[in-house]
């Protein structure tokens, strides 16, 4: 999952450069102190608007051209790749529900299909195994 953890290393390293573009943009989770939220669906009628909301944005955007990473034709299949996590309250739909100060402040990027869905696959089975309940704060570090 080379290509997940490169495009997370990348954003929390240098928001500013990833698309969309946002010279003041802030991505949570990569510290204790500016930690994600996890977002359960499930739990709700609001969180599960939110949810949708977060993947609605991230599909909007990636239709872009200028989303990095795009495939070629006839490459192999690619997923538009979102920072932070639609699984959280701090997904691509934040300024939606807290305010313009949080509009493009999301990171997407294609990357490969399988990798993309195992990341996620993965990231379900850790929000299930540690017991990451709704609205518990999260980290991300991304290793060397």
């Amino acid at each position: 999952m080379a290509e997940v953890a490169d495009h997370i290393g990348d954003a929390l390293d240098d928001p500013s450069s990833t698309f969309p573009a946002n010279s003041v943009k802030n991505l949570p989770g990569g510290e204790a102190l500016d930690p994600m939220h996890r977002l359960v669906p499930g739990y709700g009628a609001t969180e599960l608007e939110r949810y949708n909301a977060n993947r609605s944005v991230v599909s909007s955007t990636c239709t872009d051209s200028a989303v990095p990473g795009r495939p070629a034709e006839g490459n192999p299949p690619h997923d538009c790749d979102e920072f932070p996590f639609a699984s959280s309250y701090e997904g691509a739909a934040r300024h939606r529900c807290e305010g313009d100060a949080y509009l493009n402040d999301f990171s997407v990027r294609y990357v490969d299909r399988v990798e993309n869905q195992e990341a996620g696959r993965r990231l379900a089975a850790w929000y299930d195994n540690d017991r990451i309940l709704s609205h518990d704060p999260f980290i991300i570090t991304i290793g060397d």
